[in-house]
């Protein structure tokens, strides 16, 4: 069912007079959102081991970066495997591609993780920069390119607090299993902001 045009909503998205998805946020949940997304870029950006370069932006452009190019020149060394991240929020925002096949899992991380981290960097500096734009008024109007950047960002967003949360299925009876003063109700009611907004970024792109 699409959502007919109407005023966005403060902290949510609507479908507005232009036909594009609008939101209004105020200051402190820009920030708040700015922040998260700035957690998720120091997180999964891409590190050069010491001592190598960081990487070829032309490579990057090509899709070309993080390949790795060993054996292309005849060697025979078989290249270490690559295993999911220790880190749990890392790992669920870069899960195994096969999870009963560590070997074709190792192969296919690495020809795709640096490319993934890197897209999800962009996604998040994309929501950024929207909301430093937007100055103190905190109105956005976002064209298909930044709408599909903020759903990326948002789904990593919740991933990764849930994950530090430790969320169920059943997340009403893990609110309930919360004492009142759990600093976790706190970022419960993040995650359900989170929701929303992806929620009702889903709903203003249908038409």
């Amino acid at each position: 069912m699409s959502m007919g045009n109407r005023q966005p909503v403060n902290g949510l998205f609507a479908r507005g007079r232009s036909g594009r998805p609008e939101i209004v946020l105020d200051e402190l949940h820009g920030q708040l959102l700015a922040d998260l997304c700035r957690q998720v870029i120091e997180l999964v950006e891409p590190k050069p081991a010491p001592g190598e370069p960081a990487g070829d932006p032309l490579a990057r452009e090509l899709g070309l970066d993080g390949l790795d190019w060993g054996g292309l020149d005849g060697g025979d060394a078989k290249p270490e495997p690559m295993n999911a991240p220790d880190d749990p929020v890392l790992a669920r925002l870069l899960p195994d591609a096969y999870r009963d096949d560590p070997e074709a899992s190792s192969e296919f991380r690495r020809y795709t993780e640096n490319d993934l981290r890197l897209r999800k960097c962009d996604n998040a500096r994309m929501v950024r920069g929207d909301i430093a734009a937007a100055g103190t008024e905190g109105h956005m109007v976002l064209d298909e390119q930044h709408a599909q950047a903020w759903l990326g960002a948002l789904n990593d967003l919740r991933l990764a607090l849930g994950t530090n949360l430790g969320v169920s299925e059943d997340i009403d009876a893990y609110a309930e299993s919360l004492d009142p003063d759990d600093p976790r109700l706190a970022m419960l009611a993040v995650y359900h902001w989170l929701g929303a907004l992806q929620e009702t970024l889903v709903e203003s792109l249908m038409r």
